[in-house]
């Protein structure tokens, strides 16, 4: 596996995914400064879920699982604060926090999936299934309460009805809270995540069910 260190990092109140487009503004002085540094090299850096804490001031306590960002859009203000569009590229596993010496850094791995776990049809299906059904709930729902009706993603990973879709990106689509969405980013096979994705529309759906009544 590739390692990557120092790797400039950016631990976040919320889990992010590969491929989710990720807006950030930035005023702490330590993270302007990582913000400096990163956009005259390779405009990249990891993020990770902060476990408790918060995102300003420090002292917070930082997962290991985390995503790989890359910079596709840096704009400084005029007061010197960064507003960043940014991507999620790949998964990554945390080695070694190093000294926040001037901000977050880590030694870091790749972390692909594990190949003895492919995914099964009959486990897309499934989740196509669940998926279906939720969204019939979904859309009682805002037919009730007079809103727009939510559409189904489409978990497509063949490409066969158009353009593919991958787990992380269907993943992405769903209503999950960031429980579920790290239990999907650190799912190790294909259908480890299915099975996790699964489960967690099987409870999206439950609490959707109870508050229809």
């Amino acid at each position: 596996m590739t390692t990557h260190s120092p790797l400039p990092m950016f631990p976040l109140g919320s889990v992010i995914l590969p491929g989710d487009a990720l807006p950030l503004h930035v005023f702490e002085p330590r993270y302007r400064a990582m913000i400096e540094d990163i956009v005259v090299g390779d405009a990249q850096f990891g993020v990770v879920l902060i476990e408790r804490g918060h995102e300003v001031g420090g002292g917070d306590v930082r997962g290991t699982a985390g995503v790989m960002v890359r910079v596709d859009q840096a704009v400084q203000t005029p007061d010197g604060r960064y507003v960043l569009e940014c991507t999620g590229l790949h998964r990554i596993r945390v080695l070694e926090w190093l000294p926040d010496n001037p901000y977050p850094r880590a030694t870091v791995e790749d972390w692909p999936d594990s190949d003895h776990e492919p995914a099964r049809d009959e486990q897309y299906q499934q989740v196509r299934d669940l998926t279906e059904r939720l969204f019939d709930v979904l859309r009682d729902i805002s037919e009730r309460r007079d809103l727009p009706p939510p559409e189904t993603p489409v978990l497509d990973p063949a490409g066969a009805y158009g353009e593919p879709t991958s787990l992380w990106e269907f993943a992405s689509s769903l209503p999950l809270g960031s429980a579920d969405r790290a239990k999907v980013l650190t799912a190790e096979t294909p259908g480890e995540r299915l099975r996790v994705l699964a489960s967690a529309v099987e409870d999206v759906t439950a609490v959707a069910e109870f508050s229809r009544g």
